[in-house]
């Protein structure tokens, strides 16, 4: 019986190992690649190791990306800012749905929840023309007025704010405390791996965002990162591929080291979580 464990596990943690090398070779191809020549990114057979070590791709970056560190700030604020607004309204949303009780509750939160089967390319041309009609067209409101809630995010937190202890609400109201008191002092900090998770998936999404930016902002310095990276294509009548790993490179950066920072908080803080409970 223990051999067959130990046979067992020894299987389970290799496909375990070559689950992870699958998943991580594409990242080490880009960085790999970030270090090669052109010639070298399209040989056939391919060379898994820069052969001509070369950082030209890297000095490039200025000739390809006038505004480059002007589009790369530009993600970041809207990466930053973007998932922070959205964790506060998502998570007031999941508080009234999941711990109040009004007329037309239920029927509200459907409605909440039926936005979810609409594709997002569907939403592209009435938000377009909202914008348009606001005259925040080129501005960098017009990313962040829509990504200030979302219905999965709503969904989310209310599932998350039942596990929040009525009696604790209860006693903080006999104490004096309003309803936003006991939201930001009692319920938000008992869930916050539910915070840390959409923050992080925020974030990722708003760094990653490529078509309502590119759809919404046309002046070349407000550009961010990601639609500037593609604007590059066909530039000086040549498509600069290592310029382009590179600029690959630089998006996956931010998402692993966010990722790795706050995914810590997130496992621990759910046991925390249940005892509490």
């Amino acid at each position: 019986m223990k051999k067959k464990l130990h046979a067992g596990k020894i299987i389970a943690n290799i496909l375990i190992l070559s689950g992870a090398v699958i998943s991580l070779f594409p990242f080490y191809w880009n960085a790999s690649a970030a270090f090669k020549p052109v010639s070298e990114i399209f040989r056939y057979p391919p060379s898994f190791f820069p052969e001509t070590f070369t950082i030209e791709n890297f000095t490039r970056l200025t000739v390809y990306f006038p505004y480059f560190v002007r589009n790369i700030i530009n993600s970041f604020v809207l990466a930053f800012i973007i998932p922070m607004i959205s964790v506060l309204f998502n998570s007031m949303a999941g508080f009234a749905f999941a711990k109040y009780e009004f007329r037309g509750k239920r029927a509200l939160f459907m409605a909440v929840l039926a936005t979810m089967l609409l594709p997002t390319s569907s939403n592209y041309i009435p938000l377009f023309m909202e914008m348009t009609a606001f005259k925040l067209v080129d501005s960098y409101l017009a990313i962040i007025l829509p990504g200030m809630a979302g219905a999965f995010g709503v969904f989310l937190f209310r599932q998350a704010m039942y596990a929040v202890p009525d009696e604790l609400l209860e006693a903080a109201r006999i104490d004096g405390a309003g309803h936003l008191l006991a939201y930001l002092r009692i319920a938000l900090p008992m869930i916050r791996p539910m915070v840390t998770t959409v923050y992080i998936s925020g974030f990722i999404t708003a760094w990653n965002d490529y078509f309502w930016p590119f759809i919404i902002l046309n002046t070349e310095s407000k550009l961010t990162f990601p639609v500037a990276l593609a604007g590059i294509q066909g530039q000086m009548f040549e498509t600069p591929w290592g310029t382009i790993m590179v600029g690959a490179l630089i998006i996956t950066l931010p998402t692993l080291i966010i990722y790795i920072t706050l995914s810590k908080y997130i496992v621990p803080d759910i046991f925390a979580g249940s005892v509490k409970g």
